[in-house]
Order: C-alpha cells, then structure tokens, then sequence
C-alpha cells in the first residue's frame, strides 16, 4: 500500500508547537520539498502560492538595489515560515527569497494556509509572532551593517546557521555570505580566513566547519543573542500562555523541551504509521482516522463527516463487521475481523484485517486496519498449486513424483527411471511416497489409495 509520510514535518517549530488535532488536519495539505542552495522560491512582487516551513534548510529575505546589489534583511530556518505576508493580509512577495543552506522544507498551499489562519488560533498566534521575530531581524540588520565589522557579522550568519540546522557543517560558498552580507568577496575570504587562524572554523572548497561555536560567541555582536532571545521567548510565550497543545503538556507535568519532544514523536508515530488508525462511535460512524487509515477509506479526513464504516464495505461483509463491532461494544471481544473494502477512483478492492479495542469511556471503537490483500491472495494461489499437484498424483499412479527444493511437482515414467534414487540425489529431489500423501477432498484430509492396475 503506498501512502504519503509527512515524516520530519514537525521538526519545524511552529508546526510543532500546533495542537495535533489541528496539525492533523493540516498534515495532508503538507508536501515536502527539496531546496538546493542559490535557489529562489520566490520574487518581490509575486503572487504567492505557497508558505514554505523549513526543517533543514535556511533561506533569505533578500532586497536588491536598481544597480544589482543585494542586502540581506532576515533569515528563517526550522523556527520559522517563509510567506509571512499571507498572514499581513497581502498575497504577493515584498522580497526575494534564496536558499541559504540546501535542506528541506514543507509547502502548503497559499489558500490552504489563509483557510487554517481562521480556524486553529495558535497557527495564527504563532504567525503573527514571527512576524514580530523578522522585524527584529530587519532592524537589528540596519544597526549591524552600520556599526559592526564584517568579522562580527559573518559570526552572526554562520552562528545562526550553526544553531538553525543543528550541524557544525555548512554547504556554502564566500560568494553566497559575500552578497548576502553585501560585501566584497574578497572580505568574507580574509574575515574566514581570521577565524581559522583563530582555531574558531575551517573552510574548504564549499564547505565551512565550525570548531569552536563558543569562540564565535566571544566574537559576535549583539545582533546575534538579542534576535535569539526573541525567537525564544515567542515560543516561550506560546508554551506557558496558549491553551493548545503546549499549555495542555504542562498542565499534565511534560514541562521541559525533551518531554514534549517525546511526545510530539509519539503522535507522529500515530499519525504516520504505516497501517490504519480508524475511531468509530457506538453507531459505528467515523470520527476521526490518521494518514493510513485516510487513505484505506480514500477519504479526506478534513472534509469528511461521520459515515457509517460500513459504506466503505463490500455489501457481503457488511452485517459481519456489525456483529464484530457489537462485540467490541460490549467488551468481550478477542478476535479480529476480515472485511473487503470496495474499490476507489484512487484504488481497487482490498482486504483487511481489523482488530479493534474499545476506549477508556466504552463509547469509541479504536480499530487498527491492516492491508493482507497480498497475503490473502498468496494464500490463495497456495492452495490452487496444492490442489492441483493433487490432481495429478491421482490421474498417473504409474508416475514416479518427486518434489524439487522449491515444492514443484516432477515426474517420471516408473518404467523408464531405473536407477531413480540415484538420479533424485544427484538433482536434489525427494521423492513422494504416494500411498502416504494426504489428500483434501471437500475440506477434509484423507490417506491416498492408488492401485497400480
């Protein structure tokens, strides 16, 4: 069954810090993306249509002179969203974005995202929050590039990329700081080449390593600590004041970051598992599914409504899984189910098994759905080649048989084969002792009797 993971979405911060029911909602509308370095994922002025949610990657606000020379304003990693203004109420680009440090992001549609800003009021919280986050990157940008030196500015960027991307490596070349800066290559070069005096970074062909991160903390401005600060206290905020995921992780003791890292791994596990997580109430209706599950029903979990489980159901199956449904209800329950699910614009008829358990409450069914479509059909064929092997061991009695090591039925003239024991080892045969073999007739096994005349 091939269904879409959103693994590695939630690395983002602010798709972390979303309560789960909401981000659920949003994960199917979620697309990951490839982003290689120098890349522009928009331009000023554009109509943009989508938001983008780093995780692995960073990326620039960048303005450009009408002489072609380029400053940066801001950047945004995994703490943050590119398509800030969506949430401003504008839906074009007032800058030009590049890709800093190649990586990973997640995409969701422009309209997708202004729908989800009106219903999941953290989303909006945290939006507008980095918002705020940006301004104080923008300002701070206009004090350093007047007051501070390209040494202490080229610390601040790879500080910042260092902590964003959680590596002491970073795929970037002088020619990328030099215009995101906007400075002269050759400045960026002799700043490096300072710091590698120092002991404090490396730099290669593409490629700068970070030795020292505490050394370039001595040696950065102020910018760096004070932009830090504010992103933390935005989630800081968020985590002690919102009543969403973050407040309800307090209220039940999951104070510290590792606890609700633990957590949010998982709900991912729950969301993303590789078979169908299906609650249903006492009538039988659904009520909420994860990715898998979605996708075995073929339903959009945010635009579905509570249908009876059973109208995903050959006809045939139906009052079977009725029955078994009830005895879930009533606790007693210990067996599972196999139902035919009816084929889809997006897929064919397939079987799955159901094993189900009822909740704390007694009023949900929580049903794990799992694919034996392929195992059913495997089976299938194994008792069709068992049979007919049988056949023939019926209709030729003067045969010799023999199994060969991958159970395929061969034979061979008893008139013709003397020395067969010899030959069946030299081919790694067994032979069949016929009047011994089982035989299946109607569903039961019987002892073989074959005359010889």
């Amino acid at each position: 069954m091939c269904y879409p993971i959103v693994e590695g979405a939630r690395q983002n911060r602010i798709l972390a810090a979303l309560p789960l029911s909401h981000y659920t909602r949003m994960a199917e509308h979620l697309k990951p993306v490839e982003l290689t370095a120098g890349q522009v994922i928009g331009e000023a002025g554009e109509t943009m249509e989508f938001v983008y949610f780093p995780t692995t990657c960073t990326t620039s606000l960048v303005s450009h002179t009408a002489d072609g020379g380029s400053s940066e304003l801001a950047m945004t990693g995994r703490d943050g969203m590119v398509g800030v203004g969506l949430v401003l109420g504008s839906g074009a680009m007032n800058h030009r974005v590049v890709v800093q440090c190649a990586g990973q992001a997640f995409r969701m549609p422009a309209d997708v995202f202004q729908h989800e800003l009106t219903q999941c009021r953290e989303l909006q919280q945290l939006a507008l929050g980095y918002v705020q986050v940006l301004m104080t990157q923008m300002s701070q940008s206009i004090v350093c590039v007047g007051h501070h030196s390209v040494s202490e500015r080229l610390c601040y960027w790879l500080l910042f990329n260092r902590d964003i991307l959680l590596s002491d490596q970073l795929q970037v070349t002088h020619e990328t700081i030099a215009n995101m800066l906007g400075v002269r290559r050759e400045s960026i070069t002799q700043a490096l080449g300072k710091l590698q005096s120092a002991g404090l970074v490396t730099s290669g062909r593409g490629k700068i390593t970070i030795l020292d991160r505490e050394g370039l903390t001595d040696s950065v401005c102020e910018c760096f600590p004070l932009v830090s600060c504010e992103t933390q206290r935005l989630y800081a905020l968020f985590d002690n004041g919102s009543d969403g995921l973050a407040a309800s992780e307090n209220h039940h003791g999951w104070a510290d970051e590792g606890d609700r890292a633990l957590l949010h791994k998982y709900q991912d596990a729950y969301d993303f598992a590789p078979v169908g997580f299906v609650s249903v109430d006492a009538q039988g209706r659904v009520l909420q599914t994860n990715l898998a599950g979605a996708i075995l029903l073929d339903i959009q979990r945010s635009r579905r409504s509570a249908s009876p489980l059973v109208e995903f159901m050959a006809p045939s199956d139906q009052r079977h899984f009725l029955d078994f449904h009830q005895e879930v209800l009533s606790g007693k329950c210990r067996r599972h189910c196999e139902v035919t699910l009816c084929a889809t614009d997006h897929r064919a008829e397939m079987v799955v098994r159901i094993d189900a358990t009822l909740d704390e409450m007694g009023e949900e069914c929580r049903l794990v759905l799992i694919d034996v479509t392929q195992e059913k059909k495997l089976a299938a064929q194994a008792l069709e080649r068992e049979r007919q092997q049988q056949e023939l061991l019926a209709k030729q009695p003067f045969m010799l048989w023999f199994k060969d090591q991958d159970g395929r039925l061969i034979s061979a003239n008893a008139n013709l084969v003397q020395d067969w024991r010899h030959l069946a080892a030299d081919a790694a045969l067994e032979k069949i002792d016929l009047p011994s073999q089982p035989f299946h007739v109607q569903g039961r096994a019987v002892q073989g009797r074959l005359g010889a005349g």
